[in-house]
């Protein structure tokens, strides 16, 4: 390692050739179950999709959009190369090239773990830990999940030729309804509603029912309350403020290259935040409904299916967006599902994107832009109750 190259990676993100850990891994005298964590980081970089050597900084913390924060390590939690190589190599079907190497940066200690490009697959000829023998962990963009292991075809594809081609894949902001790319830039309008506070909103109540069985008014009464929202009203200025405020947004993944994309992966992230929320469907309210619905009116209820991730499927994480995309065809483009976007105040919100994929030779970096106006305005109590 040298600094030039030390101050070039702690200017980049998370991927499948770099990794942050604010602190020194758990290793002397730990139990299987501890350092089979430091097993699965080293196998996942080994196996990962990736034509460049890959580095784990120790005692530096990832801050994105921006430069590493360089934390440090005592000297005496440097592990030794010798005793690491020993450990993994015992472990493993063949050896795998990297080392342990002590640096020191602006006056503070640092480790770095570098794995070389290598033969794969690699994996563990017998149990340990949490880690399963024979089992193909790898890293996919900013992470080794050890529940998404190589698939039967990847583990074909690793002991193939290394020169493959690349793809060629752009990603641009679509249109929420329908399959319509809207270019890498969109201007929006949203509403900042200002309503009132829930301990002023009145109970909802129905009109007085008549009595056309002679019940009596207060019998009446009493049976109709049964299934009356009383927060309806409390319930509606939510509803309000949240679909005024947030708007939808949806990604377009396109192959223009002449080889098919695999395993493709796009991770956005908000640079920068500015009172801003990314949410999905199920996080904004449904418009309520003025009676409760018991679920012994309906019957009994079917739980829903659950399917496997399919192309466009979207997770996210805090200001994080991560879009599965599966492998794409030349030509072929992905949709994704639809998430929502708010922001307070009128601003320019930029996504800055990385885009993974096993025969990408590197992570390419992307950014798009939505111009964002929000106009104030207010909800009285006397306009929520005419709504």
């Amino acid at each position: 390692m040298n600094i030039g190259l030390f101050e070039k990676l702690i200017y980049e993100e998370e991927s499948t050739t770099l990794d942050f850990k604010k602190q020194q891994y758990r290793f002397s005298k730990e139990s299987e179950d501890v350092k089979s964590e430091l097993l699965k980081d080293i196998l996942g970089f080994a196996n990962a999709w990736r034509r460049s050597d890959a580095f784990i900084l120790i005692g530096v913390k990832e801050v994105r959009g921006g430069r590493g924060e360089v934390v440090g390590l005592k000297h005496s939690e440097h592990l030794d190369d010798h005793a690491l190589q020993q450990f993994v190599n015992n472990l493993t079907n063949r050896p795998i090239r990297f080392h342990y190497e002590a640096f020191e940066f602006e006056g503070k200690q640092v480790g770095i773990i570098k794995i070389e490009q290598q033969d794969r697959p690699i994996y563990l000829k017998r149990d340990y830990g949490k880690l399963s023998k024979e089992t193909v962990y790898v890293r996919r963009g900013s992470s080794t999940d050890p529940t998404k292991h190589a698939s039967i075809d990847e583990i074909a594809r690793m002991g193939g030729p290394s020169h493959e081609s690349s793809c060629d894949l752009v990603v641009e902001l679509a249109d929420p309804e329908k399959e319509e790319s809207l270019g890498a830039r969109i201007d929006w309008e949203a509403e900042n509603c200002s309503v009132p506070e829930q301990s002023k909103i009145p109970n909802f109540r129905p009109p007085e029912p008549s009595d056309t069985f002679g019940l009596g008014a207060s019998l009446v009464s009493s049976i109709n309350s049964i299934d009356v929202n009383t927060s309806y009203y409390r319930e509606l200025a939510n509803f309000e403020f949240m679909h005024r405020l947030f708007r939808p947004i949806r990604f377009m993944i396109k192959n223009k290259g002449e080889v098919a994309a695999r395993n493709v992966q796009v991770d956005f992230k908000v640079i920068g935040d500015f009172e801003v929320a990314i949410v999905d469907d199920s996080d904004l309210p449904s418009r309520p409904h003025k009676k409760h619905n018991p679920l012994w009116m309906h019957g009994p209820q079917v739980l829903p299916t659950i399917n496997s991730k399919v192309p466009g499927s979207v997770t996210i994480e805090g200001l994080g967006v991560e879009v599965d995309c599966g492998d794409l065809q030349p030509g072929r483009k992905v949709w994704s599902e639809i998430v929502y976007l708010g922001s307070r105040s009128s601003q320019v919100i930029k996504l800055k994107g990385t885009i993974f994929a096993d025969n990408l030779p590197k992570p390419k970096e992307i950014e798009i832009a939505i111009d964002m106006t929000v106009v104030e305005t207010t909800l009285s109590i006397t306009e929520l109750l005419s709504l």
